[in-house]
Order: C-alpha cells, then structure tokens, then sequence
C-alpha cells in the first residue's frame, strides 16, 4: 500500500478531500461516536487543522451527507435517460440499498446533519426532487400504482440506514417487496 504524501505537502483541498475519505473509512470500521483527535490521528494531522479544513464533526458529518445526496441525485436523474423507466427505477433502488447497507451514517445523522445545516437540507431536497423525478416518469410509464410515490422508496431508504445490521440479502428482499408492491397491474 502506498504511502499518502506528508499533511504539509497538500493543498488546501486535498486537505479537505484526505480528511472526508479518511472519515468516511473509519466512520464505516467505527461507527460516527469517533472522536476528533481519532479522526485526526487517521488523518495524519492535528485537531487543528482537521477544524481548519473542514470544521467541526458535525461539518465532517454534514459534507459526507451532502456528497451522498449529491451522488443519489446523479444516480436518481440518470434513469431519466434509460429507456424502460421501471427497470430503471428498479436498478437505482437496489444500488441505493446497496448505499444504505453499507453506509455507516445512520438516518438520525443524516436528519440532525440537515437540522443544523441549510446547505445538507439542501441537497437532500434535490435528491429527494430527482427520486420523485424518477419515480413519476415510471408512473407516466403506467408502470407505478397510482397509489405510489417516492415517499414509499423513501421510507425503505431511511429504515435502511438505521437497519444496516439486517445485511444486503434481507435489505434487497425489503426493497423487492417494497418495488412490487407498487408495481402496477
């Protein structure tokens, strides 16, 4: 394994990005009760400059939740262009469950990120605005219920996360339960 460039070589950015990945790594070995100096320990820098960088855990909590909203609003829109609306839909819910079972941010980070945060209610609005983008599109498809909504992937993303524990076998079976469900017809 290579070894990562000394903390006073990077610029500020690297910083930032070196000290999000390491947080992301040991938050997922660890859980988020890990502490600061911990973080900066892994890091390879001081508390200080960890502050610096990107602030407070709560900072380093909040950007992890803003840059997995980012890349669900990516995955959400992109089935916008895929031709068969529900195979599509389906294919992005199972790479979401794959995202909430492995994610070790559980959904009551993910709501007191975006309580203390506009920018993570933010972009949590917009991931939520592309799920139901996707969501319609499979309706106007006559592929959904009339019945259902994003609302309903949704619930099963946030159970997720707080359910990580049950595995990716019982978490895909939920959400296949869930997708038929509102299937139509």
């Amino acid at each position: 394994m290579a070894v990562p460039p000394p903390w006073t070589s990077l610029t500020s950015d690297e910083k930032r990005a070196r000290t999000l990945a390491v947080a992301n790594e040991l938050f997922a070995r660890q859980g988020i009760a890990v502490s600061m100096p911990a973080l900066a320990e892994a890091v390879g820098a001081g508390v200080g400059s960890i502050y610096r960088q990107v602030g407070s855990k709560e900072d380093v909590i909040a950007a992890l939740v803003i840059e997995r909203s980012r890349v669900l609003r990516e995955r959400f829109l992109a089935t916008l262009e895929e031709p068969d609306p529900w195979a599509a839909l389906a294919a992005a819910t199972h790479a979401t469950v794959d995202d909430c079972v492995a994610d070790a941010l559980t959904q009551t980070a993910w709501d007191e990120a975006a309580f203390a945060s506009k920018a993570v209610r933010e972009a949590r609005a917009g991931a939520t605005e592309a799920l139901a983008l996707m969501t319609e599109r499979a309706r106007a498809a006559g592929e959904l219920r009339d019945d259902a909504t994003h609302e309903d992937l949704r619930i099963v993303f946030c159970a997720l996360r707080e359910l990580g524990g049950i595995g990716p076998d019982a978490a895909h079976r939920l959400a296949e339960l869930v997708l038929r469900g509102m299937r139509a017809g």
